[in-house]
Parts: structure tokens; C-alpha cells; sequence
């Protein structure tokens, strides 16, 4: 061989034992770094692993302690996994029992269950799907299901779905809806006409009854405004002025005369309130309308009546104090006519002339006390004076010291006599009045009159006891009437216990008596505190 191809076979072997460590070195820097590599790899696949145990038991969490029931079943519907709350729901023993849903299922609802599992099956999910189950312990539920289709590599495996008890919910609403239902009935069916409206003064709704009251259909009302529509043209600023105070959340009620369809004026008493959102925010006002038409009118009628009455009442007075003094005049000429008889003839006219003259004497006395008598009772309850507070003890103990009583009888107090608020004038006539009539009675010769007093809750009771002639019962109602007195005297002209009940009537009270003959009498009487 000669030297040049020694040359060149060395220089080749040179070459390729260079290139030879050139690649051992090159293997060995990616032997590092697949080691280095590795070493990462590993690392991320312990993080990974740690990162899935923890979402594994963090799912785990959440679907044992999810509220609602979670179910995941194969596609012949047997039970694969369920949760704590599917377990209660559905009445299972156990989580991982051996269960066909379907068998829960009750047998007029599988047709319906059949075509959703179809539909479930072609779109991958299913919302908003309710079925009546039988649990495995007998018990009707009716749940609420979303459900979704499971794929392994595209193919569908197995279904899950989230299932809700909503027997209650169910027995809620049909509850709701039926109290909803009878208060709609109520409201379409009272007497009393409802109308809403939003802020605007626009109607939105309008039950039968005022349809009835303004003659209006309920297409001619709703999204009209009210306030143009039904009131008469100078309430409208009124309805106005209402409805602004409805929107600063005033409630009150007024009256408003409403003009119906055919042009009738009638007279409507209106409750307004103003109408919330759950919010707290006013949205408009709810007005409830009662026709008091024909209680205004009687009203009217009334006004009109007290106006004649009042009149008549100022005639009546007036022409009893003319016939008063034009009946007084002739008695007071005739009692001068007959002194002056009696003067002239006096030791010519013989006793039984005398005695006759003095009869008419007695007469002409006995007629004029009737004249006033009547005009005191005629003049009870008109010009009445202004009520004031009336300290009785204070009027009561003055009177029965001025009155005129005889030394045989004596009137006492059993309690302290209280302040009432009347016309002082007259509850002085009412005790004069009754302690006169006492005293007038009273046949004993140790006379006894006792004066006492109740407090009631609106009243107080007051009476007047003696030991007098006494009263037999028939006649107990009759005393009151005028003119009626049971012992003719010219001291008694039959008015005096008239006045009282008429004075104690005006004070919103009540008289009555309780007597036995020759015993004594109570008169009783309440006043109005």
C-alpha cells in the first residue's frame, strides 16, 4: 500500500474518530438534557396529579353536599351514582343501591318520560322538565329535572341530572292561585268600584262594579286618563290636587262628583292610597269608590228639613211668648176686675158669692202658672246656652240652701257631686225640679231626701231619693207626658217632670223612677260626662 493511501486511510480514521466524539459528546449533552427533561416531566405530573386528587375530592364535595338531588344513571336508566339528597328524595336506602329510575315512574306519565329521554338523547340536554315520581317508599312527589347527556369519545354513555323537589312549590302556587282567583272574584264582584292607575293618572285596571257605576266598558277606560274622563268639570282640581297628594304617598278619602257615560251627576265617596313595587317605590295609586249618591241626596234632605225646623222652631218660640203675653193680659184685667168686685161688695155679698170669687182667684193663679209653665217647656232646647264646665256639688249645695223646705224634712248627700259639662242653667232646673217635687210629696213627719251619685264609663248616675206618697207602677211612664199630674193642685200644672226628661234628653241621658206607695220614690237619671 502506498504511503499516500496510508495518508489519506489516517487522515479519514482522524476524521471519523473526531466526528466520533463530536457525536458522543452531542449524546451526552442530550442525555442531560432528556434526564433534565425528565426530571420536569415528572414534576409537573406530581403537581398534576396532586392538582387532580384535590379537584377530584373538591368535586367529590360538591356533589355529595349539593342541595339538590344529583343524579347519573346509564342510558337504560339504572342508578350509577347518586348523591345524599338524591338518596332522601327518591327514598333509598343507600348511594350506591341498584335502582331503575324508571320504576319511579308513575305508569300515566312513562309515555311523556319516553319521548323526553328522546329528545335528551338528540339535543344533549334537557331544561325545565317536570314528572310526577311514586318514591320507593310510596310517596307522590313532583320533581323538577335538568338533565345532560355524558359522551365518551363522542358516543353517548350514561346521563346526569340535577332533580328537584317541588311538591310544595306546586301546592304554594295552586294555593296562591286560588287565593289570587277569590280575591280577583271578591274584587270583580264587590259593590265598591276599584280602579288603578300609574303616575301618569293613566287606568290600568278597573273591576265590574265601576264599570257599573259610570257606564263605561273597560276598553273605553283602560289607558284613558281618569282625571279627564269621569269627574265633573269643576272637581277636576280636585281629583288633581288627590292624585299629586297620591304621589307623595298621602292616603286620605274625599268626595267627587263623577259625571257617567250618559251625562248622570253622581255623588262618589273615594279612598285613595298610593300603590308600591316590592321596591317601596310608588308606581301610582288604587282609588275605591263608593256611589253615595242617594245618601247624599238624603243629606240634602235632611239639611233642607233641619232648615224648616229650625224656622218653625223660632216661630214656635215666638208665638209662644205672643200667646203667653196675649193670654196673660186678660187673666191679669179679669183677676183686677174681680179684686175690685170683691172690694166694693165687701160686707154685701153674701160667703157663698165671697168664697166662689175666691175660687176664680185660684183659677185666674192656677192658669197663669200653666201659661209659664208651657212657655218654659216650649222654650227647653232652643237658645241654648254654650255647655261650660258645672261644678254640681258647689250648684246643688247653693240651691237646697235657698230652697224653701219645711223644718220636718231634710235633704242630705251621700257622695260628692261631680263637674259636668252642660248648660248650668238647666241642670240646676233639673235637681230644683226634682227635690221640689220631693218636698211637695212627702206625707211623714220626719221627711228624708237623699241625693247621691255613680260614676258610670260614658255617664254619670245620679238620684234623688225620698220617703214620700210614693208612686204606683201603671203609672211610672205616664208621669213624664206633659200635663199629666197625679195630684190636682194649683202648684202643679203637670209640665215640671216634662222639662226634666226633655233637659235631661238634651245632655244625652236617661230618666226613670222606682217607687212603692206610701214608701217612697227614686228618681234615677244619668248625664253624659
Amino acid at each position: 500500500m502506498s504511503q499516500d493511501k496510508i495518508d489519506m486511510l489516517q487522515r479519514a480514521l482522524a476524521r471519523e474518530k473526531l466526528a466520533r466524539k463530536q457525536a458522543e459528546k452531542i449524546l451526552e449533552n442530550k442525555a442531560a438534557e432528556l434526564y433534565e427533561a425528565k426530571q420536569k416531566l415528572e414534576k409537573s405530573y406530581a403537581e398534576l396529579e396532586t392538582l387532580l386528587n384535590k379537584t377530584d375530592s373538591q368535586l367529590q364535595g360538591v356533589f355529595e353536599n349539593i342541595v339538590d338531588a344529583y343524579v347519573i344513571i346509564d342510558l337504560e336508566g339504572n342508578i350509577l351514582k347518586v348523591n345524599d339528597a338524591a338518596v332522601s328524595l327518591l327514598g333509598l336506602t343507600n348511594s350506591n343501591e341498584d335502582f331503575n329510575l324508571l320504576n319511579l315512574v308513575k305508569p300515566n306519565e312513562m309515555e311523556r318520560v319516553a319521548q323526553s329521554f328522546k329528545m335528551l338523547l338528540n339535543t344533549g340536554s334537557i331544561t325545565d322538565f317536570s314528572v310526577t315520581i311514586l318514591t320507593d317508599k310510596k310517596v307522590e312527589k313532583l320533581v323538577h329535572i335538568n338533565a345532560s347527556i355524558i359522551y365518551d369519545d363522542g358516543i353517548p354513555v350514561a346521563a346526569q341530572g340535577i332533580v328537584r323537589d317541588i311538591t310544595l312549590q306546586r301546592k304554594y302556587r295552586k294555593s296562591l292561585e286560588t287565593e289570587k282567583l277569590k280575591y280577583y272574584n271578591i274584587i270583580s264582584n264587590m259593590n265598591l268600584g276599584l280602579v288603578e292607575v300609574d303616575l301618569n293618572d293613566r287606568i290600568i285596571m278597573v273591576n265590574q262594579s265601576l264599570l257599573n257605576m259610570t257606564g263605561y266598558t273597560e276598553e273605553e277606560l283602560v289607558g284613558k286618563h281618569g282625571v279627564n274622563l269621569l269627574p265633573v268639570d269643576d272637581d277636576r282640581d280636585l281629583l288633581e290636587e288627590k292624585i299629586n297628594e297620591r304621589r307623595r304617598g298621602k292616603t286620605e278619602s274625599y268626595e267627587l262628583r263623577i259625571k257617567k257615560k250618559d251625562g248622570e251627576v253622581r255623588y262618589w265617596l273615594v279612598s285613595g292610597a298610593p300603590n308600591y313595587d316590592l321596591d317601596g317605590n310608588i308606581t301610582g295609586s288604587i282609588g275605591i269608590n263608593f256611589d253615595i249618591t242617594e245618601l247624599k241626596n238624603l243629606q240634602l234632605q235632611k239639611e233642607n228639613l233641619l232648615e224648616k225646623l229650625a224656622k218653625s222652631n223660632d216661630d214656635l218660640q215666638e208665638y209662644a211668648h205672643i200667646v203667653s203675653h196675649d193670654l196673660k193680659s186678660p187673666l191679669r184685667s179679669i183677676n183686677a176686675l174681680v179684686t175690685w168686685v170683691k172690694q166694693d161688695n165687701e160686707g154685701k155679698l153674701d160667703p157663698v158669692t165671697m168664697q166662689n170669687l175666691d175660687l176664680v182667684d185660684v183659677t185666674l193663679e192656677k192658669m197663669e202658672q200653666l201659661i209659664t209653665d208651657v212657655l218654659n217647656y216650649s222654650s227647653v232646647g232652643t237658645n241654648e246656652n254654650e255647655k261650660v264646665d258645672v261644678d254640681l256639688d258647689v250648684v246643688i249645695t247653693e240651691l237646697v240652701k235657698i230652697m224653701y223646705k219645711p223644718d220636718h224634712i231634710k235633704v242630705s248627700f251621700l257622695n260628692k257631686l261631680p263637674v259636668i259639662r252642660g248648660d248650668k242653667t238647666k241642670l240646676q232646673q233639673v235637681f230644683q225640679n226634682l227635690i221640689s217635687n220631693s218636698i211637695k210629696f212627702i206625707d211623714k213627719s220626719s221627711g228624708s231626701i237623699v241625693i247621691d251619685v255613680e260614676d258610670l264609663k260614658s255617664h254619670y248616675k245620679f238620684s234623688i231619693k225620698d220617703n214620700g206618697i210614693g208612686i204606683e207602677k201603671k203609672y211610672h211612664d205616664k208621669i213624664f207626658k206633659i200635663f199629666h199630674s197625679l195630684k190636682k193642685s194649683k202648684e202643679s200644672s203637670g209640665i215640671g217632670l216634662s222639662i226634666v226628661k226633655k233637659i235631661i234628653d238634651l245632655h244625652e241621658g236617661k230618666i226613670w223612677l222606682d217607687s212603692e206607695p206610701n214608701v217612697g220614690t227614686t228618681f234615677y237619671f244619668t248625664l253624659k260626662k
